[in-house]
């Protein structure tokens, strides 16, 4: 069962069938308000400057740097559990966020996660949040 704080969320008018694997445009599209082709439009240059693809890491860190976000590391105590997009999502009631999982990027928006299926139960390994 989908967890209450799940939305189904997919900008892309071509990936009728979501196996695109565009997660990385996909949140940045929620977490800046802009549509799919404008945000991996403005991605381009990143990955020209850095040589990577538009959804790797290194660009998409640059793009997030740059236009407000803040970075903030999980830490991973031995004995310890990382916490996960759910559990994240009903800890920050409001507020604007770019969530790294496991070979996954997730979008938080007041509490609510976006995505295309529910990636409630992934670990978060850091995330971005607007200033």
């Amino acid at each position: 069962m989908a967890s209450r704080n799940y939305k189904y969320y997919q900008p892309n008018e071509k990936d009728l069938k979501d196996n695109y694997g565009d997660c990385v445009v996909r949140a940045l599209t929620k977490v800046t308000g802009k549509n799919w082709m404008q945000v991996f439009d403005e991605l381009i240059p990143y990955a020209k400057r850095l040589q990577c693809m538009p959804n790797g890491k290194q660009c998409y860190e640059s793009y997030l740097k740059e236009n407000g976000f803040t970075y903030h590391g999980i830490s991973n105590k031995k004995g310890s559990k990382r916490p996960t997009v759910d559990g994240f999502a009903k800890g920050h009631k409001t507020g604007t966020f770019f969530l790294n999982v496991a070979n996954h990027c997730v979008a938080v928006v007041d509490g609510n996660y976006f995505d295309t299926w529910d990636s409630g139960t992934c670990c978060l390994y850091g995330y971005f949040e607007k200033e």
